[in-house]
């Protein structure tokens, strides 16, 4: 699995996981005594998964898909119990020097123009009615683990801080 310490994904998963009822700080505890390997990202996790090193991890799921397509034998699986969604952040920085066109841009993006576009580079569009990329799930087929995004971002740090301390770094 990836590091939280260098995967913002991995973090973000971090921090969903734990605060899911279902899961708690308890599922990282059971991988450490599972003796689950951590690296430093998701790209290192696939090739250990995509070389038989190892029998399974977890990843984002659109770079399964995009070597699956390029012939890599590795399976897509969405846990059944659900998974956190990462989507791509965007936003307007308070000082822009030009507020109308960051505006445009990001209703561009959210539009159902800009899902597809999404989708044709191999992400899963947040935008429900828009086809996702082959190999992957729309939003809607998706089990969507959510958790406060405000606390998730107040807690990062103690998160990572934890992790640590149970798997060394």
């Amino acid at each position: 699995m990836p590091s939280p310490l260098y995967s913002g994904a991995a973090a973000y998963n971090l921090g969903v996981i734990t605060r899911n009822s279902n899961f708690g700080w308890e599922y990282y505890e059971s991988l450490k005594n599972n003796e689950v390997m951590v690296t430093e990202g998701n790209g290192a996790v696939l090739k250990a998964v995509a070389a038989g090193e190892k029998s399974y991890g977890m990843v984002v799921d659109f770079i399964v898909a995009r070597v699956k397509k390029e012939g890599s034998t590795v399976e897509l699986v969405y846990p059944s119990e659900g998974v956190p969604v990462i989507t791509e952040p965007i936003g307007i920085m308070k000082n822009t020097d030009n507020e109308q066109a960051a505006k445009a841009f990001i209703d561009f993006v959210l539009s159902e123009e800009g899902q597809t576009l999404a989708a044709e580079r191999g992400y899963t569009p947040i935008r429900k009615g828009i086809k996702a990329p082959e190999g992957l799930k729309t939003i809607e087929e998706m089990k969507v683990m959510e958790a406060d995004i405000t606390e998730l971002y107040q807690a990062r740090e103690q998160d990572k801080q934890e992790f640590s301390t149970l798997f060394g770094g």
